[in-house]
């Protein structure tokens, strides 16, 4: 029986059904990865890069005088720690003549995760619905990656070639809806500087140093990430092989680049600048980070106990959107267990095809309720995605946002607002709970 009718005899079924084993991130190479990416925790003088990486965001919040709470402090803290984490996986992970398929950017995983512990390793507006994947590209060589989607594959999914882990800008992408994929779900995408290299062909310059791939899961109870394996054509036979020199290095290299382009550009430029307890307009772009098919609303908040910060917004043209609720780390917190995000298949919409949600401390009785989990500083960055590149068609999108009194709350929701009562609420919570271990597949 293969890994795949494995999966299936398992039972990846609608509901709650837990993936174990047998599944397509738990690979020999993730598992060496990350246990390489552990060994190098404590080495060198990443505490002191640390120490100044978080100086970056301290700078940027209190250039525009957010105020450094205790628990402000404390998600910095945990931020940084995952900061550090992250920069050594793409560091680990940093060898284009010996490439490797690594799940990144994810939270902690427990000695659940097949026997080993790894800690977090997410960096900038973390989505807990996207398994995010790399790969080290060099021009010097030609890429094969194999594939496999299961059913209709996931809500959204690319394939981004970046001239920088860090910067993420791109060079070139390709899109879930212009691969060919075959009957049976299999496909193959080649990467190299050729101009044409038939069909699902990424062209590559000396720029590239990274491909970095999405699978977005929309329906948390039935998607599934697809299998992904690469390999160089025609290996080089006198490679250089990196030492433990040379990926400590290039990790140091990392964290430097990652204070600058997460404590200054994503968290400073799109966001601070955004006026406090406002959405910016979706906006459509192709660097720091964002995808030509994606337009996103960046903005930060302060919700005290007693008040309510309700967003309402439009799906436009897109295919898959999400808004996750993070810290002023750029982290959302504990999102296995907690309601901190929602994306298009989660929500419950308005009679008139918009959605209205409810960001506070208190339970408003509504279905799509985001917890703040004690956060009263965060930030947000909503995405709409599959959206056609640069067509403009971010202009259909819309999102209206308004800080309000919680006792004030039922003078601005709508009439039809989806409602939900407790048990209903706590239904809600476990069904998440258990579909988030099932896409992280943990046992």
């Amino acid at each position: 029986m293969t890994m795949w009718q494995t999966l299936v005899a398992g039972g990846i079924l609608a509901g709650t059904v837990l993936v174990h084993a047998s599944n397509p991130l738990a690979t020999e190479d993730q598992h060496h990865i990350d246990e390489l990416s552990k060994s190098f925790l404590g080495r060198g003088n990443l505490d002191a890069l640390k120490q100044k990486a978080r100086e970056q965001y301290v700078k940027s919040l209190k250039k525009y005088n957010v105020e450094l709470t205790g628990s402000v402090n404390k998600d910095l803290d945990a931020a940084m720690d995952e900061l550090v984490f992250s920069s050594i996986q793409k560091a680990a992970n940093g060898d284009p003549a010996n490439p490797k398929v690594y799940w990144t950017d994810t939270a902690k995983r427990t000695h659940d995760w097949f026997g080993i512990s790894v800690p977090g390793g997410r960096y900038s507006y973390d989505n807990p619905d996207c398994i995010y994947r790399t790969i080290p590209i060099s021009s010097k060589y030609k890429y094969k990656i194999s594939g496999r989607r299961f059913g209709n594959g996931t809500a959204d999914q690319s394939f981004s070639l970046i001239k920088n882990p860090n910067s993420q800008n791109t060079i070139s992408a390709l899109y879930k809806d212009d691969m060919k994929v075959n009957s049976d779900g299999s496909y193959e995408i080649t990467i190299s500087t050729d101009k044409s290299g038939g069909q699902n062909h990424i062209k590559s310059d000396w720029t590239a140093k990274q491909l970095f791939i999405r699978n977005n899961l929309g329906d948390w109870s039935k998607e599934t990430p697809d299998e992904l394996k690469v390999e160089i054509i025609d290996k080089p036979k006198h490679a250089p092989k990196r030492t433990d020199s040379d990926i400590l290095k290039d990790a140091q290299e990392d964290l430097k680049e990652s204070a600058f382009f997460y404590g200054f550009g994503a968290l400073d430029l799109k966001t601070l600048t955004q006026k406090l307890n406002h959405l910016a307009s979706p906006h459509q772009s192709s660097w720091l980070g964002t995808l030509t098919s994606q337009a996103q609303s960046f903005g930060y908040f302060h919700v005290k106990p007693d008040e309510a910060f309700v967003i309402t917004l439009t799906s436009g043209k897109s295919s898959y959107w999400v808004m996750p609720v993070t810290s002023m780390g750029l982290l959302t917190k504990d999102p296995e267990h907690n309601i901190v995000s929602f994306n298009n298949f989660q929500s419950a919409q308005n009679k008139n095809g918009s959605y209205t949600f409810v960001l506070s401390s208190q339970d408003p009785g509504i279905y799509n309720w985001i917890d703040t989990t004690n956060l009263e500083r965060g930030t947000l960055m909503i995405r709409w995605q599959g959206l056609p590149a640069g067509d403009g068609t971010a202009k259909d999108i819309h999102v209206h946002s308004q800080l309000v009194k919680y006792e004030n709350l039922h003078n601005v929701l709508p009439d039809d607002v989806p409602k939900i009562d407790q048990g209903g609420r706590s239904e809600q919570i476990e069904k998440r709970r258990q579909e988030y271990k099932r896409i992280h597949f943990q046992n």
